[in-house]
C-alpha cells in the first residue's frame, strides 16, 4: 500500500519548479501527419507504438475478422522503409478489447517481440488474464501464449506494463484482482519477467493496495526497472506512486506527488514514464481539489527521488497522457485537452532540461469519449511518433510526426 513521501530532487539540471522555469518557445510546425500507415481492417482501435534499436517502427492494434473474433495485429516499417503487411499475433474468440486496457508489443534486447493481450477466464464483466506472445521473426510467426500470472481466479488481470532489459529479458507489471473476492478487496501490484529465453517466471506483488483500474507505467535505468501507478489508501486518497528496483532489491513503494487526490472512483487515467539511462521523466493526471492538470516530475536518479513538479496542460485536461525523451535529453509530452462539449484536442508540448517550455502544438482534433482511447508515443532514430484513433464511421488510426520546436 501507500508509503511515505520521496523527498524533492534538488538537481539544478532538472530545474522545474515555477521560480526557475525557463520561457516559452514557439513549435515551429511540429506535427507532420503520416503518409502511410498500416493496412488496418474497419473498426480498428488500440494502437500501440514501439521502435527498434535498427530503426524500425512497430505498431500493434485490435480490430475484429469477419466473423467478430478479435485479433491483436502487428505491422512495421523498416527506417527508410513502407509498411509491411499486419501478422496477426493472436486470434481468440476469448480476446479482450477495451478502450483503457489496451494490449502492447515491445521489442526486446535481442530484437524479439513481445506482445501482451487480455482473455476472458469467465463470463464475467471484467474477469480476464493476461496473456504474452512471443516472435523471433519478425512477426511472421508468433509463440504459444502464457499466462503472465500464477493466479487464475475469475477476477480481473491487466494495465499491463512491459519493459525490456539489457539481459534480454523483459519485466512486466500489472493490475492483479487476486484479492478483490467479488469487489471485497483491493486490487494490487503485480510483477514477473519473462526472462532472457523467453519463459514467464514465477510473479510476485508490489503493493497490495492500488487504484482500480488506471494504467500501470514502466521504464528501464541503467541498473533496474522502475514502474509507476495511481495508489489508493483506505481513506480513498488516489496519487501516483513509483516502485523500483535497483539491480539487487526493490524499494518500497512511495509517493511522488502529495496531490492529495481524494475520489471514490476510479478515474481510469495512468501516468506514463520515458528514462535515458537514470534520468526519468514521470507525467500523470490529477484532479485534486476539483482542479485537473497534468503534471511532469523529472528524476536524476532513476526515481529514488523527484524535482518539484510542473504543469503541463492548458487548463482543461483530460488526461490520458504519454511522454519519451529526445536524444538532446528533451521530454516530448502529449495528453488530451477539453475544448468544448464533446470535443478534444490532442496536445504536445517540448520540456527541456533547463525546464524551458515550448508552446503547445495541437496533434489532432478528436472526441473526449472513452472509445477515442488513448493516443501512444515512441521515439525512432530521434523522431517521436505519436498514434490514435479517430471516431470517423468508420473508425480509423492515425500517425503523426512530432518535430523538435526552434526557441524564438
Amino acid at each position: 500500500m501507500m508509503r511515505s513521501l520521496i523527498r524533492a530532487a534538488t538537481v539544478a539540471t532538472l530545474c522545474l519548479a515555477a521560480a526557475c522555469r525557463g520561457p516559452e518557445s514557439r513549435l515551429d510546425a511540429p506535427v507532420r501527419i503520416a503518409d502511410d500507415t498500416p493496412a488496418v481492417g474497419a473498426g480498428a482501435s488500440t494502437p500501440f507504438l514501439a521502435s527498434s534499436a535498427d530503426g524500425t517502427l512497430w505498431m500493434s492494434w485490435m480490430e475484429q475478422d469477419a466473423d467478430s473474433v478479435w485479433m491483436l495485429r502487428v505491422a512495421h516499417r523498416p527506417a527508410n522503409g513502407s509498411w509491411s503487411a499486419p501478422s496477426t499475433a493472436l486470434r481468440d474468440s476469448l480476446l479482450f478489447a477495451n478502450w483503457a486496457d489496451f494490449p502492447s508489443v515491445v521489442v526486446d534486447a535481442r530484437g524479439r517481440l513481445v506482445a501482451h493481450v487480455l482473455r476472458r477466464s469467465s463470463p464475467g464483466k471484467y474477469s480476464y488474464h493476461v496473456w504474452v506472445t512471443t516472435s523471433a521473426d519478425s512477426g511472421a510467426t508468433w509463440s504459444a501464449p502464457q499466462r503472465l500470472h500464477r493466479d487464475s481466479s475469475a477476477t480481473e488481470h491487466g494495465f499491463v506494463a512491459l519493459v525490456p532489459r539489457a539481459d534480454g529479458s523483459t519485466a512486466g507489471a500489472w493490475l492483479d484482482g487476486h484479492a478483490t473476492g467479488g469487489e471485497t478487496g483491493a486490487m494490487s501490484l503485480g510483477f514477473t519477467v519473462l526472462d532472457a529465453a523467453l519463459r514467464v517466471q514465477r510473479d510476485t506483488i508490489l503493493d497490495t493496495r492500488t487504484c482500480d483500474c488506471c494504467q500501470v507505467a514502466g521504464a528501464a535505468t541503467s541498473n533496474g526497472v522502475l514502474f509507476a501507478y495511481r495508489d489508493r489508501t483506505a481513506e480513498e486518497v488516489r496519487d501516483i506512486s513509483v516502485v523500483r528496483f535497483d539491480g539487487t532489491s526493490w524499494h518500497a513503494p512511495a509517493v511522488v506527488h502529495d496531490d492529495g487526490w481524494v475520489t471514490k472512483a476510479c478515474p481510469v487515467n495512468g501516468p506514463a514514464l520515458a528514462s535515458r539511462g537514470d534520468t526519468v521523466a514521470l507525467v500523470w493526471f490529477t484532479n485534486a481539489r476539483d482542479t485537473a492538470k497534468v503534471q511532469l516530475a523529472l528524476s536524476a536518479d532513476a526515481g529514488a527521488s523527484w524535482a518539484p513538479s510542473v504543469r503541463i496542460d492548458d487548463g482543461a485536461p483530460l488526461g490520458r497522457v504519454d511522454v519519451e525523451y529526445l536524444a538532446d535529453g528533451a521530454a516530448m509530452v502529449t495528453w488530451m485537452e477539453r475544448t468544448g462539449k464533446g470535443k478534444a484536442e490532442i496536445r504536445a508540448r517540448y520540456v527541456r532540461r533547463d525546464g524551458s517550455r515550448s508552446s503547445a502544438a495541437v496533434v489532432a482534433a478528436t472526441s473526449d469519449a472513452r472509445p477515442a482511447g488513448f493516443p501512444r508515443l515512441t521515439v525512432v532514430g530521434g523522431v517521436v511518433y505519436v498514434a490514435w484513433r479517430e471516431l470517423a464511421t468508420p473508425t480509423r488510426l492515425h500517425l503523426a510526426r512530432l518535430e523538435a520546436p526552434t526557441a524564438r
